[in-house]
């Protein structure tokens, strides 16, 4: 997995991009305030624009090997369009609805499936039932809620929670310290709170790193990340 094509994307696919309130609307409009320079697609049969950006049909229609792609739909609409995505080569993927593991066999099945598939092809992915990701020194958001001021958002304590509303908690008062990057894992089906925090060990911008979490799965990786955060000087707080 490269968690620098989740974390710090150069191109961003939007797919569910939307003119109304809601994900598909927050998400490139978060990029807009941030002053992301990259390169913005937008998806979604219903558009041919959306504010100036203009809008494809279909992942089909958006260039290979895009770094990161959030889909801002129902989890009955995910499968198939992941599928698309992994098989060109999009190298992660931001999952925000819910409606998998924590929600029955059927939602455990289509999780199983992300799973298997991004595995397979090595992508990383953040979510399901998650907010997103935020990193405000790199300009970047793929982030689902609506944040009113961005302007004091940077700074460098990064935040890796699975509960979504401990993001949005957090997100509305930046007086104190600002963030490196906000992480909302929810179910953690495939690039877990170790996983990220391996990678912040090593992120220039990040000098704490807080964590908050429900469950570990995998303990002695877990760990692992614990102790390289120690080695890089930078204290955890769980």
């Amino acid at each position: 997995m490269q968690l620098d094509r989740l974390m710090t994307p150069r191109s961003i696919a939007i797919y569910g991009a939307s003119e109304n309130r809601g994900p598909g609307r927050n998400v490139p409009d978060m990029l807009e305030k941030l002053g992301y320079d990259g390169d913005i697609h937008l998806i979604n049969p219903r558009y041919e624009s959306i504010n100036g950006r203009p809008c494809v049909p279909t992942i089909e229609d958006v260039p290979e090997g895009v770094d990161s792609i959030v889909f801002c739909v129902n989890h009955q609409l995910v499968l198939e369009p992941f599928r698309q995505a992994a098989g060109r080569g999009f190298g992660a993927a931001v999952i925000l609805d819910g409606g998998f593991a924590e929600r029955g066999d059927d939602g455990r099945q289509r999780q199983a499936e992300i799973m298997a598939l991004a595995r397979e092809v090595k992508m990383a992915v953040c979510g399901p039932n998650c907010m997103g990701i935020l990193s405000p020194n790199h300009r970047t958001s793929l982030y689902s809620g609506n944040l009113l001021d961005h302007s004091q958002l940077a700074g460098n304590v990064a935040l890796v929670t699975q509960s979504g509303s401990i993001a949005i908690g957090l997100l509305t008062d930046c007086r104190r310290f600002g963030f490196s990057h906000v992480v909302s894992s929810g179910n953690e089906a495939v690039t877990t709170t170790a996983d990220f925090i391996d990678y912040l060990a090593d992120d220039p911008n990040t000098k704490v790193i807080a964590i908050f979490t429900e469950s570990v799965n995998d303990p002695e990786r877990f760990v692992a990340a614990l102790d390289k955060a120690a080695d890089r000087g930078k204290p955890v707080v769980v």
